[in-house]
């Protein structure tokens, strides 16, 4: 049934603002290509959602600790409960990331990734 969806998990991932100019953003590891690589490969499509025809965009909000580890989940932007169970998992089983750095020094920070469901027209 995946392969019959055309499914655009499109993402962005928007790291928090830091005044530092030797502030490096934290990152999936292997960058926004494996993301989407990621992303792809588990996004599983909600059968309510598809049954009702439901499409969106989920902004999924969560903490990058100094390790990598991401805790703290939550939605920013509200579409449809299945919607956003979705992402929240699909972004909780996620790889370590690399997390953000300060002149070298890792430190926690917030980072966002989008998530689009579209259905086959």
């Amino acid at each position: 049934m995946k392969k019959a969806l055309s499914i655009l998990a499109s993402l962005a991932i928007a790291g928090t603002a830091m005044a530092q100019s030797d502030t490096i953003p934290a990152s999936f590891p292997g960058g926004e290509k494996a993301m989407a690589e990621y992303i792809a490969k588990n996004l599983k499509y909600p059968q309510p959602s598809i049954n009702n025809g439901i499409e969106g965009v989920v902004h999924v909000k969560f903490l990058v600790k100094t390790d990598g580890a991401l805790d703290k989940f939550s939605i920013v932007r509200l579409v449809d409960p299945d919607l956003e169970a979705e992402a929240v998992r699909l972004v909780k089983g996620m790889p370590a990331w690399n997390p953000a750095t300060v002149s070298g020094t890792p430190v926690d920070s917030e980072s966002t990734v989008v998530i689009t469901f579209t259905l086959p027209e």
